[in-house]
């Protein structure tokens, strides 16, 4: 899977076609293969084929265009299917709705084109659940920073603890393209993976949430081994899925209990900013992890490094990708 500035470029001409009114060119980029898809906010806007071009025509002659504006356009292909995502503002009679589209694509006698289309209101999960829900790996760590988890039976001699942070890449995308029972069984096994691993490791999962987690390990070289056991059994398990998944992990050792906040608070929080700095299917470590667990024996070897600014943290900081291919 690469990033694709083709498909990103694609799908900025059909938005501006689409919500310039510019009618033909918004209906030649929809694949008329029967099994293609577009899914609107309304419950009834679920069309197929050539049904989408027939009510999208009509949908643009009455409004003239779409009243709706947009983000950055993440984009990605691998061979002849691609995929894209993008935030949107979609304009209401009354007010502004956050909106977010999702777009499934495919070579047709050489040019791309939609097989999925799929727009929809976001509306956050208090307002239609009741309650608020973890959705990104930033929540994840202020929810463990607010609840505190006791890590002493995951303390090292002289008392530091290592943390991984775990979480899935593009899990909005992906819920979204797959549909809700398909995602929670893929949370299903990809949580399976991560305990399995942990457990295996002598590590602890101090925390789950959404697609996210939290481990906590006495040994930095067994938490890099926990993290590599873990990209390695999402790889195996979900090996024929599509589009696929892929998890981007953090490492981090440091101190992990004092009565002021500030320790347990640093710990956490670095780990956490190491892992939002890895790509889908990445190991990060920090510094510290590195000269840890260097030399610690065969099965770690390190790729590149490289200087990255950690959000909430003063300075550049050298982080490590880990060989994976051991």
């Amino acid at each position: 899977m690469q990033s694709s500035e083709e498909i990103r470029r694609v799908i900025n001409r059909w938005l501006t076609a689409v919500t310039t009114g510019d009618v033909e060119p918004s209906l030649e980029r929809l694949s008329e293969h029967p099994g293609a898809l577009t899914i609107g906010t309304d419950p009834d806007e679920w069309w197929h084929g050539r049904e989408t071009r027939a009510v999208w025509k009509q949908q643009l002659q009455e409004l003239g265009a779409m009243p709706v504006t947009w983000s950055e356009i993440e984009a990605w292909e691998e061979g002849t299917i691609g995929w894209a995502a993008t935030k949107m503002t979609i304009e209401g009679t009354d007010r502004s709705y956050a909106g977010r589209g999702t777009y499934v694509l495919r070579l047709e006698r050489g040019e791309w084109k939609l097989v999925q289309v799929h727009w929809s209101i976001g509306l956050p999960n208090d307002e239609v659940l009741g309650m608020a829900l973890t959705v990104s790996l930033e929540q994840l760590e202020q929810t463990i920073q607010r609840e505190r988890p006791d890590l002493s039976g995951t303390l090292a001699a002289d008392g530091t603890v290592t943390i991984v942070f775990t979480d899935i890449v593009d899990s909005t995308v992906l819920n979204h393209r797959l549909g809700d029972h398909a995602w929670l069984d893929i949370l299903r096994r990809h949580n399976a993976v991560i305990e399995d691993a942990t457990t295996n490791q002598g590590g602890s999962v101090v925390k789950t949430q959404g697609d996210g987690s939290m481990l906590a390990f006495s040994s930095a070289r067994r938490a890099v081994a926990c993290a590599q056991d873990i990209q390695h059994g999402i790889d195996r398990v979900f090996a024929d899925t599509s589009p696929p998944i892929h998890v981007r992990i953090g490492v981090h050792t440091g101190d992990a209990v004092r009565e002021a906040d500030d320790f347990f608070g640093n710990t956490v929080n670095y780990a956490a900013r190491v892992a939002s700095q890895a790509l889908g299917g990445e190991v990060l470590v920090s510094s510290l992890v590195r000269e840890l667990v260097a030399g610690a024996g065969p099965g770690i070897a390190f790729l590149e490094s490289r200087d990255v600014e950690l959000k909430g943290l003063d300075g550049s900081h050298r982080i490590y990708a880990i060989d994976l291919s051991l």
